[in-house]
């Protein structure tokens, strides 16, 4: 752990989460171009909140919930050797394409929302998963085997 002049005035507990992000790394980016960049790095894994497709009353006017944004992310995502999270609601477009079949298996998750009038509802999410995720977590080891130059190199997560 680093102490600075910081630590004067950081609450101990935040020291753990400064630990934790400090290998994180934030991109304001846009999505489907910054996902070249890890689509076929093995060792990668990339989730996806998109605004969920569906119709709105209000919210996300200025955000990408056309049905063509979503076959876009879909179609990027389809032959993705990084592992994949996508989350959003039940839907025909991602049922029709996220498959068993495909590659792609779901969880569902209850969640509590609020609405713009403060009150309460209940929803059912989702979260799809691709098949190079499900190996991984079946084996419990991430996809990627080191020829012995990219060891020798010190290689991490090299292109597949």
């Amino acid at each position: 752990m680093v102490f600075d002049s910081a630590s004067k005035w950081l609450p101990e507990y935040l020291w753990s989460i400064v630990e934790r992000l400090r290998t994180v790394r934030v991109e304001k980016k846009d999505a489907l171009n910054l996902f070249k960049n890890f689509k076929n790095r093995p060792a990668s894994l990339v989730y996806f909140d998109p605004p969920y497709l569906g119709e709105r009353i209000r919210g996300y006017d200025h955000d990408q919930t056309s049905i063509e944004f979503h076959e876009k992310l879909i179609k990027a995502t389809a032959n993705a050797k990084c592992m994949v999270f996508i989350s959003g609601y039940k839907n025909d477009l991602y049922d029709s394409f996220l498959t068993e079949r495909n590659g792609w298996t779901r969880q569902l998750l209850k969640a509590t929302t609020k609405g713009s009038n403060g009150k309460s509802f209940d929803r059912e999410e989702v979260i799809w998963f691709n098949g190079t995720y499900q190996k991984a977590a079946a084996s419990g080891r991430i996809p990627l085997h080191l020829s012995v130059k990219e060891s020798h190199n010190n290689k991490v997560n090299p292109e597949r």
